[in-house]
């Protein structure tokens, strides 16, 4: 896989946006619209905790908003819109399905990039819609319910997790891009590389939006970027100007990272929460149940997929690192105090795992077409892909079991 950005902008300006794109974002923005609505109307969910949050905002105070949350980007769009005269609920329900619709198109965009012209853009389109649903398999008795206790690829009742998904899903491309950039530089013959600065200030400004939705995408994305680029520097020494840009890029996200885990930790803020750190068996083997169940399919096609240098991909690299770290982090890390219960150390499992599902779906979608159009699906093959789609298939239909779980339970997960 090359540059992300500039295959999906080639593709975009030799194709246009289908037809079917404009049917989706329809559908998934009336949906989201009608879903977030209806769980507003449940006191006690995070949908309508943050909702009264932003709704309490005010301006013309700054110390209401900076006292109140060290991740606002939400908060402030619902609080504009409550203050222009939309009633509270409506606010909260529309900047959440507004974010739902754009991690839809950046899905798109990105599993577009990926496919190429291997895959007809309806089938992008479809499976694209297809992965705003998907949920860890469900596997009774150990997620009755669907939710609680394993994590989701998608999750329904946290507005900030809209937020930040939509982010993502602009920000690693975008990151991706400045190192194929770097490529076709050294590539080029170049000996001395450096980014275009505004560049590093657009990957600035992504990096420190994502953190302004939620902190928890950058609690995997730090360190699986700084493993990534620090490999790359030791086989790189001398090309140390384009790998400062980088740091310089993720310097202001560092600084806010950490106000944001001192503001956690009680350090800044007294009555929030502590943690705790220490690895168990039991906490070592529900991240990796955990993960294995948010992320079967996607972990599935790897094998089934696999091509000799599949894992120069950097995109694929980035989602592994985000992965690996996520379970570390899983299992290493625990709130205490009044955040006992919230589990956050647990969530940037589920960022990791969206975007491992837009990676390797667009993955396995290119290699099946490519298999089939070059006649080389083996026996081995079809079982491959047979076990991959059943997975598919799994992942979905529990995500519509999710839906439904929510709208007839009344439950706030």
């Amino acid at each position: 896989m090359h540059d992300p950005i500039r295959l999906e902008r080639e593709i975009r300006k030799e194709q246009g946006l289908h037809y079917s794109i404009w049917i989706a974002i329809a559908a998934i923005f009336a949906f989201s619209l009608w879903m977030f609505h209806r769980e507003f109307a449940y006191v006690g969910t995070d949908f309508y905790v943050h909702s009264i949050i932003a709704s309490e905002f005010d301006f013309s105070d700054l110390h209401s908003i900076t006292s109140r949350l060290a991740y606002p980007l939400w908060h402030l769009c619902v609080a504009v819109i409550y203050q222009l005269g939309m009633p509270i609920e409506w606010a909260a329900a529309l900047v959440s399905a507004l974010c739902k619709m754009a991690a839809f198109y950046f899905t798109h965009r990105t599993i577009n990039a990926i496919c190429g012209d291997q895959v007809k853009q309806w089938h992008v389109t479809l499976i694209s819609f297809l992965l705003m649903l998907v949920t860890a398999v469900r596997i009774f008795p150990i997620n009755q319910f669907v939710y609680k206790g394993i994590g989701s690829p998608n999750v329904w009742h946290n507005p900030t997790q809209q937020a930040v998904t939509a982010v993502m899903m602009l920000c690693i491309p975008y990151l991706v891009h400045c190192w194929c950039e770097f490529e076709r530089m050294r590539d080029a013959g170049n000996q001395q590389i450096m980014l275009p600065w505004r560049k590093v200030l657009w990957l600035a400004v992504l990096l420190m939006a994502s953190l302004a939705c939620k902190p928890t995408f950058m609690q995997a994305l730090l360190p699986a970027a700084f493993v990534m680029f620090l490999a790359e520097l030791i086989r790189n020494k001398k090309q140390w100007r384009y790998f400062m840009q980088i740091i310089i890029a993720f310097l202001p996200a560092v600084a806010y990272f950490l106000l944001q885990y001192l503001y956690y930790t009680g350090e800044l803020v007294e009555y929030t929460s502590g943690v705790e750190i220490g690895i168990t068996m039991e906490s070592m083997t529900v991240a990796i149940r955990n993960t294995v169940m948010m992320s079967a399919f996607p972990l599935a096609s790897i094998a089934v997929c696999y091509r000799k240098g599949m894992f120069k991909d950097r995109m694929l690299v980035i989602g592994l690192l985000m992965t690996a770290f996520s379970v570390i982090e899983a299992m290493a890390f625990r709130e205490t105090g009044m955040r006992s219960g919230h589990g956050n150390f647990t969530w940037a499992a589920n960022s990791s795992s969206f975007f491992m599902w837009v990676i390797m779906t667009g993955i396995f979608l290119r290699t099946l077409a490519q298999d089939i159009k070059q006649h080389q699906l083996t026996l081995v093959k079809k079982a491959g892909y047979g076990i991959s789609l059943a997975l598919l298939v799994w992942h979905l239909g529990s995500g519509i079991y999710y839906l439904y779980y929510l709208l007839s339970s009344n439950n706030a997960f």
